[in-house]
């Protein structure tokens, strides 16, 4: 019997340190109830983890309640009940509420289960592409819309890295930097066993008159590299959300600025986002770092970013302060 509770007791413990090695990263979401009365729990949020924002339970005597708000007067980014989110930093949610003459006048509305989103604090123009400023350490500023889109939540064209013309099909037979098929590369090839007869250059990333952005938006205007992916991704708070009826990753940052990126149009309304970058995958010159997004996860990958496929371009720019 002894023995049999030893063992016992070691099971539990090695369990336990187990338990505890594959902790994993959380954030807090706290609950404000803004002047209404109820109490709700802090949420808890798995790093890199897609979660449902826990239900209102707050009541406010007289008025309605319309959502929350990172802000409380609701000036900042805006969010529903069971909206899908994904955090990278604590926040605090604050109830918004009608005010007694709207819950007199308005008619009774079901709230959206995502929310229509649009971009905070008035974006920039820039030879006829709009930009804002989302706070980014690097001062990096990102467009509004993809290249050939005129609205957010527009696909816009899609192009083949390196290619600054959107075409009807895409593969090696029709690449331009290749003689036929991925081994045989005649630009931005850093090894020779993909390169046509063997042939290499020293170019890692998309020169101005291969970049799909700064071709059809302005000399201002170029594709993110790598790095600048990886800056956004880290500061700004991402949903999966929709606009307009197009779903797609809401960027927003702690400044209360946001972008919106569509998925793709495939044709069978598959929920996923493929976004070059203007960065080479040195390992593998056939392909590049290109921004990966589906409704629950997203990533920067260079294995789907075949060059020769066609995916979305999002411009950015330096800053405007010297």
């Amino acid at each position: 019997m002894k023995r049999i509770l030893f063992f016992a007791i070691i099971s539990i413990v090695g369990m336990l340190a187990i338990s505890g090695c594959d902790k994993q990263k959380t954030y807090d979401v706290l609950f404000d109830a803004t002047g209404g009365t109820g109490e709700m729990q802090t949420q808890i949020f798995v790093e890199g983890k897609s979660q449902a924002i826990e239900g209102n339970s707050f009541v406010n005597k007289g008025r309605r309640f319309k959502g929350w708000n990172t802000l409380p007067d609701g000036s900042s980014i805006s969010y529903t009940d069971g909206q899908v989110i994904t955090l990278v930093s604590d926040i605090t949610l604050y109830a918004q509420w009608t005010s007694k003459e709207t819950e007199q006048t308005a008619p009774e509305v079901t709230e959206p289960t995502t929310p229509e989103v649009t971009e905070q604090a008035g974006p920039i123009d820039l030879n006829g592409h709009e930009y804002v400023d989302l706070g980014l350490p690097s001062g990096t500023l990102w467009a509004t819309c993809n290249v050939g889109a005129s609205l957010p939540e527009e696909y816009g064209d899609y192009f083949a890295w390196g290619e600054t013309r959107p075409k009807d099909n895409y593969n090696w037979d029709n690449y331009k930097y290749c003689k036929g098929n991925d081994t045989t590369l005649t630009k931005y090839c850093c090894d020779s066993s993909f390169g046509y007869n063997g042939f290499t250059d020293i170019l890692t990333t998309l020169e101005a008159g291969d970049d799909a952005a700064t071709v059809n938006c302005g000399e201002d205007w170029r594709t993110p590299t790598k790095d600048e992916w990886e800056e956004l991704i880290a500061c700004c708070a991402q949903t999966w959300t929709t606009r307009n009826g197009v779903y797609g990753r809401l960027f927003a940052a702690p400044n209360g600025n946001s972008i919106f990126l569509p998925k793709r149009f495939d044709g069978e309304g598959l929920p996923w986002g493929l976004y070059w970058t203007s960065s080479l995958w040195l390992e593998h010159p056939r392909n590049a770092w290109n921004f990966y997004f589906d409704s629950d996860d997203y990533d920067l990958r260079p294995y789907a970013g075949w060059r020769d496929g066609g995916a979305s371009v999002r411009p950015v720019r330096s800053s405007t302060k010297q």
